[in-house]
């Protein structure tokens, strides 16, 4: 009895902590690819191509809200209120106020990386 009960404790605390480590990783992931769009969206959005701009604004405002649900922190938030901005801005033709949306954007998802609030 006492070494069932020792085996599904540490059963426990085993899956406890992988599971910790997937939802690290899962946030991780999903910020790495919001930013890597969002660094498309500028760099598309510097040259004037506004509809490659957008493309790539909203698939870094998936892979942001992804990072939110996997428990991002309020500069996940701010990230994504910046790519929607980028994203209004660009479907009204304001290439030069989405872009800075979008490195707005950029900012806060990478500071997302290093803070927990």
């Amino acid at each position: 009895m006492k070494t069932t009960l020792i085996k599904v404790i540490a059963a426990s605390v085993t899956a406890l902590f992988l599971s910790m480590q997937v939802y690290a990783s899962g946030h991780t992931a999903h910020v790495d690819e919001a930013v890597k769009h969002a660094e498309e969206a500028v760099a598309h959005g510097k040259e004037g191509h506004t509809d490659q701009l957008l493309e790539h604004a909203k698939e870094s405002l998936t892979h942001a809200k992804a990072a939110s649900e996997a428990g991002g922190n309020t500069h996940v938030g701010h990230g994504i209120k910046h790519l929607e901005d980028a994203i209004k801005h660009g479907e009204e033709g304001h290439v030069g106020v989405a872009t800075k949306h979008a490195q707005e954007a950029i900012e806060h998802l990478r500071a997302s990386e290093h803070k927990s609030h």
